[in-house]
């Protein structure tokens, strides 16, 4: 039986995974500059061990009203198709390793082209957690503004 391992956050009242492979850090403490001009969806930039970051919204991409805040809010530091991107989320609450048995696809109903990233249906305990692809969020145009505007920030 194959095991893949997730990490398990929240956003809002939801609960989110998104597969471990794809998570270079999870950072708390931090400070989101803000960026003028920034690509939608950009809240501004994190400046990590000399690295220059930029911070994703997962709640404006998913339609979310509110704010991130709280002791427990997190960056995960992920790279997907050679983008450092960071997800701003509420709390990180596990890492999970998680079995074919307890792992489905998104259901047709529920899945779209505009939603194409949320690809499969988590089940650990009593939980259902629906699973991000990093590789979907962003799509091609809008990676190619995120890489500019990386390059821009670090001549």
């Amino acid at each position: 039986m194959e095991e893949s391992k997730y990490v398990v956050f929240r956003l809002g009242e939801q609960k989110y995974g998104m597969s471990l492979q794809h998570i270079n850090g999870i950072e708390q403490g931090y400070h989101i500059i803000p960026v003028p001009n920034a690509p939608e969806g950009i809240k501004g930039i994190i400046n990590l061990r000399g690295a220059v970051i930029p911070v994703y919204s997962l709640l404006e991409q998913f339609g979310m009203e509110g704010v991130v805040e709280g002791e427990d809010r997190s960056l995960l530091i992920t790279m997907s198709s050679g983008t450092s991107l960071a997800y701003e989320v509420d709390e990180v609450i596990t890492i999970e390793e998680v079995t074919d048995d307890n792992l489905n696809k998104m259901p047709k109903m529920a899945s779209n082209d505009e939603n194409a990233y949320l690809d499969r249906v988590l089940h650990i305990g009593e939980d259902i957690v629906i699973a991000i692809n990093v590789e979907k969020i962003l799509s091609e145009d809008m990676r190619k503004q995120v890489n500019d505007f990386i390059e821009e920030r670090q001549q």
